[in-house]
Order: C-alpha cells, then sequence, then structure tokens
C-alpha cells in the first residue's frame, strides 16, 4: 500500500500586473504621470512679465524673433530642444545706466524663461523704446 502526503489546494493564478503604459509625448519628455507642453504664444508673455521684474524697466512686449529663413527647425525636432530667439521692447526709468540695465535684463529674462519655459534663450535683442523720467540712478 502506498501512502501520499496531504497536499494543500492550489491557489488561484493572480492576474498578471498590467505593463507600465509608455511615456506619452515625443522623445525627451520625463516619464512620469504627464507632461506638460507650453504653447509657443505663451512664450513671449513669459518673456515681458520676466523684464517687468527687473527694477527700472516697464511697459515690456516680446515677440519671436523671425528667424525661420536663416535657422530652419527640422522637422520632428522635440520642443525641449528647441532654442528661442526673441525680440523684446521696453521702457527704462530715466537715469538708470540703459547699457547696464539693458545687459542685467537681457540676463534675466534669458534665466526665466529657461526656468519657466524650461527652452533655453539663444538670442535676446533689446530695444529700449522709451526712457521714462524719475528712476532712481543704479551703479
Amino acid at each position: 500500500m502506498t501512502a501520499t502526503a496531504p497536499t494543500a489546494p492550489l491557489a488561484p493564478l493572480a492576474d498578471p500586473a498590467p505593463p507600465s503604459p509608455a511615456p506619452v509625448g515625443p522623445p525627451g519628455y520625463r516619464d512620469g504621470p504627464g507632461h506638460l507642453r507650453i504653447d509657443a504664444r505663451v512664450i513671449p508673455k513669459l518673456a515681458a512679465q520676466a523684464a517687468n521684474e527687473v527694477d527700472g524697466v516697464s511697459a515690456a512686449s516680446a515677440a519671436p524673433i523671425a528667424r525661420a529663413i536663416h535657422h530652419p527647425v527640422p522637422v520632428g525636432t522635440p520642443p525641449d530642444q528647441l532654442v528661442l530667439d526673441l525680440d523684446l521692447t521696453v521702457t527704462i526709468a530715466y537715469p538708470r545706466p540703459v547699457r547696464a540695465t539693458a545687459e542685467h535684463l537681457a540676463s534675466h529674462v534669458a534665466r526665466r524663461v529657461e526656468e519657466l519655459a524650461g527652452r533655453p534663450v539663444r538670442g535676446l535683442r533689446v530695444h529700449v523704446e522709451h526712457l521714462r523720467p524719475g528712476g532712481n540712478r543704479v551703479g
């Protein structure tokens, strides 16, 4: 006579975990629950707002520099790899030093746009349209 050991009932097979979804968006987007896309029309508004953060600067407006003829963008370039070229028109408080204020303005705007939009600024042209009396002298 042969004895057999009692066996435990088999557990039902569990459904395997569903596969992770593929990242959404073009290559270069960070993996995660989603992504942020900033429309190209918003970038000049970010630049103008950043310009207005600089002491002695007001009434800033920005527009993209039309360089499509000189620097064509290859089709399929991921948005996070596009660089920006901007024209910035401002009013500076007089008697602030115009050159120093414009240089500080350009570096501040480039840094803030990259912080906020995640896209580097390659070119930034500053146009001082007006001098507004009543500014404090700096420098």
